[in-house]
């Protein structure tokens, strides 16, 4: 994932997980395969980052809202650019690549969390 450390990592984690917690029971209330796809995508990521950074997801619990500071905040200081999804060409994304991976699944956070225009 991104080399430089964000000094904020187990707020991140623990935003990344709630944003899980969200779109996972958003998923499930709508039987949306897609929302749970993306769900899984999220978790899977969160839970490397975890165990990279040695954060404990066990005892998170859902909050009433979610943090989302430390997400913009981690995406700002690694200076990473989302995809596009209106304009996106799938060729272009290799999730096998940690970088790619971790672009699509933060744009896909961003996508989410943010109020439709």
């Amino acid at each position: 994932m991104s080399e430089q450390k964000y000094d904020k990592m187990n707020d991140y984690i623990e935003s990344l997980f709630n944003v899980f917690q969200l779109v996972n029971r958003k998923a499930e209330t709508q039987k949306d395969r897609r929302l749970k796809m993306i769900s899984l995508v999220i978790l899977n990521y969160t839970r490397k980052m975890a165990k990279d950074n040695n954060v404990s997801l066990i005892n998170l619990k859902e909050p009433e809202s979610i943090n989302l500071i430390p997400i913009f905040e981690y995406i700002s200081s690694n200076n990473i650019e989302l995809f596009d999804f209106n304009n996106i060409d799938i060729n272009q994304v290799d999730t096998t690549k940690n970088e790619d991976l971790e672009r699509f699944v933060l744009t896909h956070v961003y996508y989410i969390t943010q109020p439709k225009q």
